[in-house]
């Protein structure tokens, strides 16, 4: 019930992933062994390995995957367009595949189509006048916040009043041992998800300004300007 049964000949190695990312989302991280893998794609486990070495290799690629629906970045968007770009790209991504983010969202980058994106936020981040070390350090900062927040709602690891169980937990509090949470559901209610991710993404733009855009750099893009 639920398997895609495909001929083992033409096999490709997307083809592999994306059944490894249906399968995960459809019944979970722990569904994910080469031999249930064969069985979605209809052929031996044997088979799998003339495309992916083993289950590590499948988790990076499944990683890579999800990089790869990144649509393409504003173009010649200044480094926080952009940082804001990859950021929120982050985290719809993880929306789209909850499940398989949970499982590879920790996963080293290391092919060129999961480096694309990044690439692209170095690329803004280095024009806006950071050096390439201090791009990487933004980027880091943009992608650890974006990530931690994306995994977060992914695991329910948050303050949840968005919904009645959510608020009856929080209504149940002692506020005298618990002033701000306890008997707040109604108020917390309004700081939705997105309300809090935006605000703690536009102030960490806010602070990366000084690494990126130092003032001697832009000193040097005001007198270009006056040229």
């Amino acid at each position: 019930m639920g398997t895609t049964r495909r001929p083992g000949r033409g096999l490709t190695r997307d083809a592999v992933l994306d059944a490894a990312i249906a399968l995960v989302e459809r019944e979970g991280s722990a569904s994910l062994t080469m031999r249930r893998l064969g069985t979605e794609l209809g052929v031996e486990a044997m088979s799998l390995y003339h495309h992916v070495a083993n289950r590590d290799a499948v988790l990076a690629g499944m990683a890579e995957r999800l990089m790869s629906r990144f649509p393409a970045p504003p173009p010649h968007a200044g480094w926080q367009d952009a940082g804001e770009w990859f950021a929120r790209q982050l985290r719809m991504v993880a929306a789209t595949s909850p499940q398989t983010f949970a499982l590879t969202a920790m996963a080293p980058l290391r092919s060129p189509a999961a480096l694309e994106p990044v690439e692209a936020v170095l690329d803004a981040l280095v024009r806006g006048g950071a050096t390439p070390a201090g791009a990487l350090v933004a980027y880091r900062a943009l992608a650890s916040y974006a990530r931690g927040y994306a995994l977060a709602e992914v695991v329910g690891f948050t303050v949840d009043a968005s919904t009645a169980a959510g608020a009856a937990d929080l209504d149940a509090l002692d506020p005298a041992a618990f002033p701000i949470l306890g008997g707040r559901a109604g108020e917390l209610h309004e700081v939705g998800p997105d309300r809090a991710f935006d605000a703690g993404l536009r102030a960490l733009i806010d602070g990366l300004t000084g690494l990126v855009d130092p003032p001697a750099a832009r000193m040097t893009a005001v007198r270009a300007r006056r040229r």
